[in-house]
């Protein structure tokens, strides 16, 4: 009802502008009607023109929009992408299931979004990792090649968004050299907790109460109040994996007979103790290198074993400790 009247009020507007027009002479009877044809061309040639200038402004308005939730998207992915990596080499190393992942990722969340010799180099990366995780080798010089090729994908995606920063030759030595420092402490601290939670688990809680001293040896205590622990680390410091009983001489006199000396520096130590180097280098575990996952179960393996089946004059430490 509301647009009928104003429809109406437009054309006796009209009407009433005519009627003026003639009655004061502002046009003559006979050039009105070029005058009014003059005018409604005019009128609608500048409707036109506001129609596709406002069209276009539109069409403007909605391609920024779309381009700015694109970018945005753009950017999520891309971040969350170099967060994973992060998280998948905080070990120093990556497992081929953890590539499979980091390349469903690409397939996903970079290729729909990323320049095609972005992704090319991206993918080619990702190869060379393979290349080099394949061999299961957690040598210095494979770890450096897996991070330089972590660093020249971070690269690539920080060029891509235009974030401005790179990690070039400079920066690696920096983050070489502060990595240097931390990661050899982090890297035992992590080892050592793996072990100690590995040899908890697979002895069923019966080495438990852990405790390391300050030459990096290890040291399980064997019941309540029995004296007798269980002792895992070097002794000359060349790398060499003793496993052995332990008990202080003094304060555990009812261990004699089956003791590795009566005096000396092997009085503390029970017969029958395990040694050698094909598990790992000690020193590697001490100083922080790095050290491959299985390696560390494999001692925790040789832990619990030792544990359970070294045998001192027949009898295992349980039935030592129970006969004293």
């Amino acid at each position: 009802m509301k647009k009928k009247f104003v429809a109406i009020s437009v054309i006796f507007g009209f009407f009433v502008f005519i009627g003026i027009a003639v009655i004061t002479k502002l046009f003559s009877t006979g050039d009105l009607p070029i005058q009014i044809t003059g005018a409604l061309l005019e009128s609608v040639v500048t409707a036109l023109i506001t129609y596709f200038l406002l069209t276009g402004q539109t069409t403007q308005e909605e391609n920024k929009e779309r381009n700015v939730k694109v970018f945005e998207k753009k950017t999520e992915n891309f971040n969350n992408f170099i967060e994973q990596l992060w998280t998948v080499w905080d070990d120093r190393s990556i497992s081929l299931e953890e590539l499979n992942d980091l390349l469903k990722l690409v397939s996903k969340d970079i290729i729909p979004f990323a320049k095609p010799e972005n992704s090319s180099a991206i993918l080619f990366e990702l190869n060379k990792i393979a290349e080099v995780s394949i061999s299961s080798n957690n040598e210095n010089s494979v770890t450096k090649k897996i991070q330089q090729s972590i660093f020249s994908i971070i690269n690539v995606l920080s060029k891509e968004i235009g974030l401005g920063g790179e990690i070039n030759e400079e920066i690696n030595k920096e983050f070489d050299s502060l990595e240097n420092r931390i990661l050899p402490f982090l890297n035992k601290k992590s080892y050592i907790n793996q072990l100690k939670e590995l040899v908890k688990s697979k002895s069923m809680n019966m080495l438990s109460d852990f405790e390391m001293d300050d030459d990096s040896v290890l040291w399980w205590k064997i019941g309540k109040n029995t004296g007798v622990w269980l002792r895992v680390g070097d002794i000359y410091k060349n790398g060499t994996i003793f496993i052995s009983f332990w008990s202080e001489f003094y304060e555990n006199r009812k261990y004699q007979p089956y003791r590795y000396a009566q005096k000396g520096e092997w009085k503390d130590w029970l017969k029958n103790e395990y040694k050698g180097v094909e598990l790992l280098d000690y020193n590697d575990l001490r100083q922080g290198n790095i050290v491959a996952g299985e390696k560390i179960e494999e001692l925790a393996n040789k832990i619990v074993e030792f544990y359970n089946t070294t045998k001192i004059d027949g009898k295992t430490i349980d039935e030592i400790i129970e006969v004293v």
